[in-house]
């Protein structure tokens, strides 16, 4: 029995038209057309998406605009390089850093439609289907599912089970996938890869890990924003999990996240894309499948460390963090001035922690961290 693997999979043509329908008349769909579209009446652009044939065509006529319009609108200038790297007749396996739950992702599909015309699918966490309208819309985006299980034993079934989806869609569709390096975004700065990831992407051909990782072209992103994506809620959650061992989210929290993340201003943005992990470099790799796993995963932490774009945000946190001037050559006496208003401004957000000494230095941490693990400052653009 073929497997179609329809719990995991974003929506394919056939499907889409019965959901170009019902999106059209969810009251969502209205807020989301009257902001990115407020020249046009929303009832002609409703029967625009009703009348679309494929997710091809839902993607140049409509994601593709929205996701320029937000970069116009939240960003300021915006640098995406590493796309003479690509051929468009591959597919790769984009295993990126993780800053925003949807911008680091639509960054890079945005960018890859415009150089390469390739579209690739996007791992959507089970958690963020927090309602009927963003399950649909995700799907259209061309986004798969991916479920952690709340067992040992589920988390290794939906493991090989998403290992081999992948390997589907990568090696025998000849579909680009992007997933994040970790479960969560990072809270504290520091972009390393969690190794499950790598492990989970090995479940599928233990036995031949080489030929199984070169096959899926693993290629490292490092996406950066010189105002951090969600950085007061980032920190105000890692300060609440380290005092108390453990961090509830509300009901509507994550929806709060993915709005306020899309709609945050967020300053220069640059994404790199870096070389593709060749053969020859994991055949020098240990035999191990342990090893092997361990340090292909330090390789991708290698090259999103070198690629990260730092700021003058990025400078100016180390500095007031170390009380030094050590970057001061790299920001100006009313950049830093500002830079301090920005930090009261959004740690005054935080109504519930009255401990602002230890916010302001995890704040700083969260910017800081990245000038510690790329070792030295990478084409300066702030």
């Amino acid at each position: 029995m073929i497997d179609n693997f329809d719990d995991i999979r974003p929506y394919n043509d056939r499907e889409a038209q019965e959901v170009f329908n019902r999106v059209s008349r969810d009251p969502l769909f209205q807020v989301l057309i009257e902001h990115f579209y407020p020249k046009t009446s929303f009832e002609q652009k409703a029967q625009e998406f009703r009348e679309l044939k494929s997710i091809l065509e839902f993607h140049i006529k409509f994601a593709h605009h929205i996701s320029r319009s937000l970069l116009a609108m939240t960003g300021n200038e915006v640098r995406l390089e590493g796309a003479g790297l690509l051929s468009h007749e591959k597919a790769y396996g984009f295993i990126s850093n993780h800053r925003d739950i949807v911008m680091d992702a639509v960054i890079l599909q945005t960018y890859l439609y415009e150089s390469i015309q390739q579209l690739m699918e996007i791992s959507f966490g089970s958690n963020l289907m927090i309602s009927p309208f963003l399950v649909d819309l995700g799907k259209l985006c061309k986004m798969y599912k991916t479920d952690r299980g709340n067992t040992q034993r589920e988390l290794l079934q939906k493991s090989i089970r998403l290992s081999q989806y992948l390997k589907h869609i990568n090696v025998d569709k000849n579909t680009s996938f992007w997933i994040a390096q970790r479960n969560g975004r990072t809270k504290n700065g520091i972009d390393k890869t969690d190794q499950g990831v790598v492990k989970m992407l090995s479940l599928n051909d233990r036995h031949n890990l080489v030929e199984h990782f070169s096959k899926l072209n693993i290629t490292p992103i490092a996406v950066s924003y010189q105002y951090e994506p969600c950085d007061y809620l980032k920190v105000r959650e890692l300060y609440l999990k380290q005092k108390f061992g453990v961090y509830h989210k509300t009901p509507n929290e994550d929806y709060f996240s993915i709005i306020y993340g899309i709609m945050q201003y967020k300053g220069n943005i640059c994404l790199r894309i870096t070389p593709p992990i060749t053969i020859e470099t994991i055949q020098m790799l240990p035999t191990n499948e342990a090893d092997l796993c361990t340090s292909f995963t330090q390789i991708i932490d290698q090259q999103i460390f070198n690629a990260y774009q730092l700021w003058d945000t990025n400078y100016m946190a180390y500095d007031l963090l170390k009380k030094g001037q050590k970057y001061a050559d790299y920001y100006t006496k009313e950049q830093f001035i500002e830079f301090k208003r920005y930090i009261r401004e959004q740690l005054n957000k935080v109504k519930d922690i009255d401990d602002y000494e230890t916010l302001e230095r995890m704040f700083l941490e969260l910017y800081a961290n990245p000038v510690i693990t790329s070792g030295a400052p990478y084409g300066h653009l702030g």
